[in-house]
């Protein structure tokens, strides 16, 4: 990136001449005088290169050679050149080193500097319009102004000075203050009078008059004699705002698009796209063409520039995956280019939206190993904190909050802010007070103090600490009127939800209800008061129906939307209105397809359709299924065994057994349940294959047998196993074996693994097949193991054992 030297302050004096100055020396002046660094350079690198150079002379050379060097834009080189020069504590070539800093963007280094000087003789007014270039930079406009006006009083005269106040007071809102400065300013040159001009097309802007400040701005433009670049570039700036404000955006972007057409090399170019991309995030619909086509193409510094904005607006578009292609085409296509530390904070930021924490943390790295100050190093390591409280590794988030807020005096309150939070997460209730102290001398009016207060009520909530309540209460009596009063009243509603206390969160409710509630805080409320519907007794469906469509209707991009989908999709399909569910769930993946509710809601969907009746629905069912499966969840096999039981239902018994195959062969293993569940239904399948195939019904038992001798399995499903194993017995005519099969259900039931169903089934049929062949005495006997057993049907068992000894005189 091409740094640029600010208008206003960068203008170094050319020493005066002596008689006795090397020629070199003079000539190079003179080229310095006239714009022509490069020269100059040359002719001292020269002169410096003789031996014979009295100590007074080969130290102005290297001032020179400094200064010439800052005017070529050649950094690095000028603060080696100068830095003997200022430790040896000349003021100019302090000022000197000061401005170099400036000019690289250093502004918290340059600042220092510039104040120390601030009272010298020789250089002091310099160095305090150095000082205010360094706080404008800053985002310290207040500083800026106060410090300019003192500069003003001091040097009246100082018409340029002046105007640089009039358009501080315009960037703090102080119109009429600004007015008055711009009236009372009497231009002296002729880039005065257009500065002058300018500032007042500015006012005019603040005060809702944008046709007339275009004018004034377009005719700048036209006439470009005695204009700055720097002024040039503000009437484009002013052009592209009021047309944005008298026809919309991309009318202002249109004005900063054709400027980057025409004027890839000017100094402002950085600016122009950071503008731009201002504008193009205001559009409904920005339009990418101009930045691919700017991306595609030489010059290499706006080709550069346009792919890293093009990236942003990506991202602003939730196209993730491009923004991190574009990128990725930037990092190989310019591996030195200064842009390179927020192509990388930026990729960070990426990777964060995809959740992608180890990537994002590489991003932060490499754009760490490019950090060219202290204020860079800071962004980068409050970006790194907030991946580390993501990844619950709250230690490392507040050592690196505290790293951050030491770097940057930006940052400085936010990070200790956000340093207590990670405090907070670690239940350091030390370390959190002294944050809490640091924050209070930092800021002591600052909303951040009160909202430490409810955070750390925040924190007990979640840690299920007791004291939790009594915190946000606290904060509740003490902040009366701070603006989370309503978030407040929301969480007490939510601990009194969580303790049972429903007629509590209600009351809670309504005082959020009543109080004009901020958008996320009323979302928050409406999807509390749709799961205290549904915990209502008895249930109201209908209730929790109508409070979730209005939730809908309300905070339709809420981020409580999926949960409130998930509990309108359950409560649709716990009514039987099946259609409605697999919307809903539908919904949900669609409009999610990363969130956390998507693989239960593609599963909800799936369930839900096949519960219908009609060939469309359970295509619908298998697609929906099979989109779980591709997601390889934890509820991929489930998925699989519903597709199976589809499959099943449709007659098609050989595709659902691959099915069970593939669930049962899948690694890691199923869960017990699940592949109980697998070898069962891939047994019914065999058995229903039997009908046509007899050899199927072969193997059907040896899965029933398999499942029964499962080691853990349980009496459910060992049961079902052998009392399937015996109708498929009987289905091969092989009575005796199925009577011994239902033997065993009777036989391995024991009074601490009670299972009835499938021990019932197993008696009944048993008993019913001796009867069949008259062998009541066995039956008997099978009715009197069954009656010992107290259950659901002993009662039955004994009834028929009683009858069958009655009717046929069997008393032993």
């Amino acid at each position: 990136m091409t740094r640029r030297l600010l208008p206003f302050l960068f203008c170094l004096a050319t020493a005066p001449l002596y008689a006795d100055d090397p020629a070199l020396l003079v000539e190079a002046r003179q080229a310095r005088a006239e714009a022509i660094p490069e020269v100059a350079v040359q002719k001292l690198r020269v002169l410096l290169k003789s031996n014979d150079l009295p100590a007074d002379t080969q130290r102005a050379a290297n001032y020179e050679l400094a200064a010439a060097l800052l005017a070529a834009d050649e950094l690095e080189e000028a603060e080696s050149v100068v830095q003997p020069l200022a430790d040896a504590g000349d003021p100019a070539a302090r000022l000197l080193q000061a401005n170099i800093f400036a000019g690289d963007g250093r502004w918290p280094e340059a600042l220092p500097v510039y104040q120390s000087l601030a009272d010298s003789a020789d250089v002091g007014e310099a160095a305090q319009l150095g000082a205010v270039e360094c706080l404008q930079a800053l985002g310290r406009i207040n500083d800026a102004a106060k410090m300019l006006e003192k500069f003003t009083a001091e040097h009246p005269a100082n018409v340029g000075a002046r105007l640089r106040l009039a358009s501080l007071m315009i960037d703090l809102k102080k119109v009429s203050q600004a007015d008055e400065i711009v009236k009372n300013a009497t231009a002296v040159s002729g880039t005065e009078a257009k500065w002058k001009q300018y500032l007042e097309a500015r006012l005019l802007l603040a005060q809702d008059q944008a046709a007339p400040a275009l004018l004034v701005f377009d005719e700048l433009q036209q006439n470009p004699a005695e204009l700055t670049q720097s002024l040039f570039f503000g009437a484009v700036l002013g052009s592209a705002e009021a047309r944005a404000v008298l026809n919309g955006f991309e009318a202002g972007d249109n004005v900063l698009e054709r400027f980057i057409a025409h004027h890839d090399d000017s100094a402002y170019l950085e600016e122009a796209f950071d503008r731009l991309d201002e504008l193009y995030a205001q559009e409904e619909r920005p339009s990418d063409t101009e930045l691919r086509k700017w991306a595609a193409k030489t010059p290499p510094r706006r080709a550069a520039l346009a792919k890293y904005y093009l990236a942003r607006m990506y991202r602003r578009l939730h196209k993730t995956d491009k923004a991190l292609s574009t990128l990725d085409s930037f990092i190989l296509g310019n591996p030195t280019s200064p842009l390179l530390n927020s192509v990388y904070l930026l990729q960070a930021d990426l990777y964060l939206d995809k959740d992608n924490l180890p990537a994002a943390l590489h991003a932060l790295d490499e754009a760490g190993r490019r950090a060219q100050n202290e204020a860079e190093r800071a962004e980068i390591e409050m970006r790194t904190a907030l991946v580390h409280y993501r990844q619950g590794e709250s230690l490392l988030a507040e050592i690196f909050f505290h790293r951050a807020a030491q770097g940057s005096e930006k940052l400085r309150v936010n990070a200790t802010f956000d340093a207590a939070l990670s405090a907070l997460n670690r239940r350091n209730y030390e370390s959190f007070f002294k944050d809490y102290r640091d924050l209070s001398n930092l800021a002591p009016n600052s909303a951040l103090r009160s909202d430490l207060l409810l955070e750390e009520g925040f924190a007990q909530a979640r840690a299920g600490d007791p004291h939790a309540g009594d915190t946000i209460e606290l904060y509740l009596h003490n902040f009366p009127k701070h603006r989370r009063q309503n978030e407040a009243q929301v969480a007490l509603a939510e601990l009194a939800f969580a303790d049972g206390d429903k007629l509590g969160a209600g009351r809670y409710l309504q005082v959020v209800d009543s109080s004009s509630p901020d958008t996320d805080t009323a979302a928050r409320a409406a999807c509390l008061a749709v799961f205290l519907a549904d915990a209502e007794t008895p249930p109201n469906p209908a209730k929790v129906i109508e409070r979730a469509r209005k939730f809908l209707h309300d905070f339709p991009r809420s981020a409580y939307l999926p949960e409130v989908r998930m509990k309108l999709g359950q409560t649709y399909f716990s009514t039987g209105d099946h259609a409605n569910a697999e919307t809903q769930f539908t919904l949900i993946a669609r409009e999610n397809p990363n969130g956390p509710y998507t693989e239960t809601a593609l599963y909800l969907a799936g369930q839900a359709a096949t519960q219908w009746l009609d060939s469309g629905a359970v295509d619908r069912a298998l697609r929906l299924f099979d989109e779980v499966v591709k997601l390889d969840g934890p509820l991929k096999l489930y998925a699989r065994q519903q597709q199976a039981i589809v499959q099943s239902r449709l007659g098609k018994e050989g595709e659902a057994v691959t099915i069970y195959d593939l669930i049962l062969s899948a690694q890691p293993a199923p869960d017990p349940e699940l592949r109980y569940a697998a070898m069962c239904s891939k047994g019914d399948n065999l058995r229903a294959m039997g009908r046509k195939e007899p050899a199927q019904l072969e193997a059907a038992v040896t899965v029933f047998d398999e499942l029964a001798a499962l080691p853990g399995v349980t009496p459910t499903w060992r049961n079902q196993a052998l009392y399937k194993k015996g109708l498929t017995l009987v289905q091969l005519n092989r009575e005796p074996e199925a009577l011994t099969a239902y033997y065993d259900v009777l036989d391995k039931t024991v009074a601490e693994g009670r299972e009835f169903f499938w021990f019932y089934k197993a008696g009944f049929d048993a008993a019913h097949l001796f009867e069949q062949k008259e062998n009541w005495k066995a039956a008997i006997g099978i009715y009197q193991k069954m009656a010992k057993l107290e259950g659901p049907r002993a009662a039955d068992a004994r009834a028929r054992l009683n009858q069958l000894r009655l009717e046929k005189f069997i008393w032993e």
